[in-house]
């Protein structure tokens, strides 16, 4: 048998295995193309395909492809291959790699030689690793003095560590007696060095080849460029995966909790949902800039650039199911809310209040009391008759968001303007087109 026909038997051994024994990430590794890549390293993966170079794999182990198709899997599952954008892409692979390393022992894997361990890097999503890795404070999305951040990215030497890649991970493992079988550990002062921008082993600063097992590529329809309507759509839809994944793990009583707390995580926002709507709204807003005064944030530089004056969002939609789906106080924290949010810009509020049927709007602008609505109870809903009235009085709003629980199935057809629903907590519907904000207490 050649070597690229016993690679492929062994690739089909290693997923099975998966299924059998790791029915998560079997189910997501059967989602994949397998396809013959004799220029890759030894394996990667896009979201799409699973690639593998069989004569750089022939000597390994069936447990070894398995373990390295699992670390394929966690990049996915932690959507390493949807987040890099603009990032350097060797040095993204190190980041998400360390951010997975502590959740695949969790999982019951041992990890295959060479694979990296930073125990300073465990709980942290892969852009804050990445950043401590560059040295860039700003993405790391926190304050402090460079030299702190590079004490902070410090790695111990044998201690394993790592993360989900997006929310904190407890529970990794940190005490260096816990590293795991197999795993390399010799180079971890390189590896600490290179973080924290010191010289590595060879003499370069902050080497970006450094590199374990695997690699994680961009989405094929995303190949790194800033597309953020596609990254969405794609997110939506791995999230969907994922999550039918998750159940099937479940119901064969095999889900490593730590590896459920992850994923639970990532459909969540991780910010408040007031921050959230506040980006949402003047994201869409128009900013009208002066030369007088100048912007006094360049002019240390040398350049005199225009500061913005006002900003314009024109109209804005608010319906309100009023089939009782969000209780009163917590529609009061959210009128309150959006009475801040738009105080700041120039715009027209237009208040629907929407069964079976939507009544005539009510106008607030920046220059009325601050909003204030109690919702009265109402038989059944219907989404479709408030965007019909939008578009019967000729309206085109900035954006409209709608209140409701989502448990209705009317929808209308995809307007030309951003929805955002608005929803319960506990709410578990997923409209057809539109964002959706979680409200919470």
């Amino acid at each position: 048998m050649s070597a690229p026909d016993a690679m492929v038997r062994k690739l089909v051994r290693a997923r099975m295995e998966l299924v059998l024994a790791h029915p998560f990430f079997g189910a997501m590794a059967l989602r994949l193309i397998p396809i013959d890549d004799a220029g890759c390293r030894d394996m990667w993966t896009d979201g799409v395909h699973l690639g593998y170079n069989p004569l750089a794999l022939a000597s390994r182990s069936e447990e070894d492809i398995t373990v390295m198709v699992a670390h394929e899997i966690l990049h996915l599952a932690c959507e390493h291959h949807l987040r890099r954008k603009d990032r350097d892409p060797a040095l993204w692979n190190k980041a998400c790699d360390l951010a997975i390393a502590a959740l695949l022992v969790e999982a019951g894997f041992p990890l295959p030689k060479g694979h990296p361990f930073e125990a300073a890097q465990a709980g942290k999503p892969a852009e804050a690793i990445y950043a401590a890795l560059t040295g860039n404070n700003d993405e790391r999305g926190g304050g402090g003095s460079e030299k702190k951040a590079k004490t902070s990215a410090a790695p111990a030497e044998t201690a394993p560590g790592g993360g989900d890649g997006d929310t904190p991970f407890a529970g990794a493992p940190t005490d260096p007696k816990a590293a795991p079988a197999g795993a390399d550990l010799s180079g971890a002062t390189r590896q600490r060095q290179s973080a924290s921008g010191d010289k590595d082993g060879d003499g370069r600063i902050g080497d970006k080849s450094s590199h374990s097992v695997g690699e994680v590529r961009d989405h094929p329809d995303l190949d790194g460029a800033r597309q953020e309507p596609k990254r969405r759509e794609l997110t939506e839809k791995l999230r969907q995966d994922v999550s039918q994944s998750r159940r099937a793990a479940a119901a064969m009583g095999n889900m490593p909790a730590g590896l459920e707390r992850v994923l639970a995580g990532l459909a969540r926002p991780k910010l408040d949902w007031s921050t959230l709507l506040r980006r949402f709204i003047l994201d869409r807003a128009v900013s009208d800039y002066s030369w007088s005064p100048p912007n006094r944030r360049h002019i240390h530089m040398g350049l005199y650039l225009p500061s913005p004056r006002s900003m314009s969002l024109g109209d804005v939609v608010l319906a309100i199911d009023t089939s009782g789906s969000v209780d009163a106080p917590l529609l009061a924290a959210f009128c309150a809310e959006l009475s801040g949010v738009l105080e700041v810009c120039d715009a027209r509020l237009l208040v629907y209040c929407c069964d079976m049927a939507v009544s005539q709007a009510q106008v607030w602008t920046r220059a009325d009391p601050p909003l204030e609505f109690v919702p009265a109870g109402g038989g059944g809903t219907d989404y479709r008759p408030v965007f019909a009235k939008v578009a019967s009085e000729g309206l085109h709003p900035a954006c409209l968001l709608y209140c409701t629980d989502l448990e209705c199935d009317r929808f209308p057809a995809e307007p030309p303007y951003p929805v955002l629903w608005v929803v319960p907590a506990a709410a578990r519907g997923r409209p057809p087109f539109g964002d959706v904000l979680h409200l919470s207490a």
